[in-house]
């Protein structure tokens, strides 16, 4: 009887001690990830890595947060009411990206103007005919 006290004692302190761990490392990771800054390029460039190699840049890009980088080619709204912005670079001949702005831009008008350089922060969603971010927000 004793030595099943024992065993007892012992499974429950790895147990225990298994749970601290977790909690200590492991919890805290999900945040961590959460929290990664975002990939910094321009518009010409994630353009050219989609038409180059597209696996490659699935693997690299895809459904990551990016921060991208480009003169805007034109601004407007899709069937959901939501913002899109359209960013091209400045050499002729590269497809440009097309960035779904977030729902917050909805209620108001937004202050771009054709021709302004600017940076989106968005969720990489692929290529279709042009390379595509979601849920982009302007950064100043």
């Amino acid at each position: 009887m004793q030595r099943r006290t024992l065993y007892g004692f012992v499974l429950l302190f790895f147990l225990l001690a298994g749970l601290a761990y977790y909690w200590l490392k492991g919890a805290n990771r999900y945040d961590q990830d959460r929290t990664a800054p975002a990939l910094s390029i321009s518009a010409a460039d994630l353009a050219i890595a989609f038409e180059k190699n597209e696996s490659l840049a699935d693997s690299l890009y895809l459904y990551k947060v990016l921060s991208v980088s480009g003169l805007l080619r034109k601004v407007g709204k899709n069937k959901l009411g939501n913002y899109v912005a359209t960013l091209e670079s400045r050499q002729p001949g590269i497809p440009p990206v097309d960035c779904t702005l977030d729902t917050l831009y909805n209620r108001q008008r937004l202050s771009l103007r054709i021709g302004d350089s600017i940076t989106i922060l968005g969720t990489c969603a692929g290529h279709l005919q042009n390379v595509t971010l979601l849920q982009g927000i302007i950064e100043k």
